[in-house]
């Protein structure tokens, strides 16, 4: 039985292995979990990453065998959200005046779009969940290992292990924080400015339970 105590998942399918370089401040409310791929073949290069002082990452990784590291506790924020997209843009469902608020960020004449798309992500990170996608400061990361291939325009499908011991930890997860799996668990390119498909085989099968 799955129990968290000062902040590590104890449970024997669990590997507790922290890295204090991507732990930032304190995470005082988990509202959502989003969902990764590593972009590698394999767990090492992600490990060895963080254990050389890596500042961004994510609170788990699993691996292609199934096997799941915590690699952060779950009272400190990890930096693996990175530049939000408006929700309700996305969503088709912002109000007139946000709407505007929204084109002037990223419409500002003489700003970089880097920096505009940072601005609009400030200004996302000030809204309450659910109004806004899931931020660093009350969310979750996993990670799960995966090539992405450029040919397929996709990330490579995880290996059956992987699918079930994600759906094992976010049923944990779930329960622990109280969430609701089909509306606070995300993969990671529909909210952030990051690949579209990353993630998205991953959550069509905690939603479904069938492999995409």
């Amino acid at each position: 039985m799955a129990k968290l105590e000062d902040g590590k998942l104890v449970d024997k399918d669990v590997e507790i292995k922290l890295y204090p370089s991507i732990e930032h401040g304190t995470l005082d409310k988990v509202s959502s979990i989003v969902l990764h791929r590593t972009d590698s073949s394999s767990a090492a290069g992600t490990l060895s990453a963080y254990a050389g002082g890596k500042e961004t990452g994510a609170h788990f990784l699993l691996d292609k065998l199934g096997h799941i590291y915590q690699t952060a506790r779950l009272d400190r924020i990890c930096w693996h959200v990175g530049i939000l997209v408006a929700r309700c843009q996305m969503e088709k469902s912002c109000d007139p005046k946000e709407l505007k608020t929204i084109a002037a960020l990223m419409h500002e004449k003489g700003v970089a779009f880097g920096r505009r798309a940072k601005n609009l992500s400030q200004h996302e990170v000030g809204k309450k969940y659910p109004m806004r996608y899931p931020a660093n400061g009350d969310s979750l990361g996993i990670e799960v290992v995966g090539m992405y291939l450029p040919a397929e325009n996709a990330f490579e499908k995880p290996t059956p292990a992987q699918f079930k011991s994600l759906k094992y930890l976010v049923d944990i997860l779930v329960g622990e924080f109280r969430l609701n799996r089909m509306s606070d668990v995300y993969a990671h390119g529909a909210i952030a400015r990051k690949e579209l498909s990353e993630g998205a085989q991953l959550l069509q099968y905690v939603l479904s339970g069938v492999a995409p």
